[in-house]
């Protein structure tokens, strides 16, 4: 990656950030930098022009079924209103109107890379990866179009030093403070809560507790009904297809234990890298997490001390009925990992990782 002039790094008064409207992390970035006395425009990825929804989207898919056209390919490919084309062109005009000082880009879904070297012929332009790791050769195709690219994954900063880029760092997910937070005196009148898609893994996991620890388990998230049409057991347990907000932060509260079981990795347990936006976002409710494992966890909390870990789907389970028979226990690690999340990994904290590597740009090309 090669640099332009130095006027491209600016004192930051003003940046331009683009990502999905969900989770919310825009809006958290953006209070952050508002405490630091930046003003932020945002740019949502996943907005569309309905024309792409309703016409564009169902073509394609039906030239695609019928083998007309390739799956990957559009026969709208140049269409001004396609998805592609719609919110690079909605993030090439943000940048013109608003002038920002630094551009980030959090990638889940992309933008046209001429839309990107245009923005980075002027300003400072950052990436950050918060995706699966093993989606990471979309990030190392496009990761010379930026300045510095931050990953959420330290198996891509590996694989990035190991062939030769050097303006890549982690950077894992944080918590607002202000959004998950403890509510007192809330009754823990659920033992168990799982919030996420459906999948074989994650069902797996919930027959083995319903079975043999509690059926006083809440689930939120789609197709958990769909795939538990002939199993009424697991069904009951489905409260909806979604769950967020403040909705999202009372259901951590009114649970003994709040499940996490990943969905993505290069293997499974320690060999994993990353971590969910759940490691940090529930126990800064004051809700005690019990999480399978990542090669990054221990990088931000202490299992035991702030959260627990099981190793597989036994394991799982012997945790499960251990911690719900020991309350005691298991309040004093979530107060733990309340403290610990909340004080040391806010958007705060983000937001100065991404000034620091700003600024130490502007020194090299001063």
């Amino acid at each position: 990656m090669v640099l332009a002039s130095g006027s491209r790094f600016r004192p930051v008064k003003r940046v331009l950030i683009a990502y999905s409207s969900k989770p919310p992390i825009l809006e958290y970035l953006a209070s952050a930098f508002y405490r630091r006395g930046i003003e932020s425009s945002l740019v949502f990825a996943d907005d569309n022009h309905p024309f792409d929804r309703y016409f564009i989207r169902h073509i394609t898919k039906f030239l695609h079924n019928t083998k007309i056209l390739p799956k990957g390919r559009s026969a709208f490919e140049e269409h001004p209103l396609t998805h592609l084309n719609f919110r690079s062109n909605s993030l090439l005009k943000t940048y013109r109107s608003f002038s920002p000082d630094l551009v980030l880009v959090i990638r889940g879904i992309g933008f046209r890379g001429d839309v990107l070297a245009q923005i980075k012929t002027e300003t400072a332009l950052f990436g950050w990866w918060i995706e699966r790791e093993e989606r990471m050769g979309e990030a190392f195709r496009e990761i010379d179009t930026f300045d510095w690219y931050f990953f959420m994954n330290s198996s891509c900063v590996e694989h990035g030093k190991r062939n030769g880029y050097e303006r890549v760092s982690l950077l894992h997910h944080a918590v607002d403070p202000d959004v998950f937070y403890p509510i007192e005196g809330t009754v823990k009148d659920i033992d168990i809560c799982f919030v996420g898609g459906w999948s074989s893994k994650r069902q797996a996991v919930i027959e083995a507790l319903a079975k043999t620890v509690t059926s006083n388990i809440v689930i939120y998230g789609p197709k958990w009904r769909k795939k538990n049409a002939f199993q009424p057991s697991i069904r009951s347990l489905v409260k909806g297809s979604y769950v967020g907000g403040t909705n999202l932060v009372k259901l951590y509260n009114r649970s003994k234990i709040v499940l996490n079981v990943t969905n993505w990795g290069f293997g499974e347990g320690h060999k994993r890298s990353g971590l969910t936006m759940r490691i940090l976002e529930v126990p800064a409710t004051g809700a005690f997490l019990l999480t399978d494992d990542s090669r990054d966890l221990r990088n931000v909390v202490t299992p035991d001390r702030h959260l627990a870990v099981y190793s597989d789907l036994e394991n799982c389970v012997q945790k499960a009925r251990y911690f719900l028979n020991h309350s005691q226990e298991r309040e004093a690690i979530a107060a733990d990992g309340c403290k610990h999340v909340r004080t040391n990994y806010t958007y705060d904290h983000v937001v100065d990782k991404i000034l620091e590597i700003h600024g130490k740009l502007a020194q090299q090309t001063a």
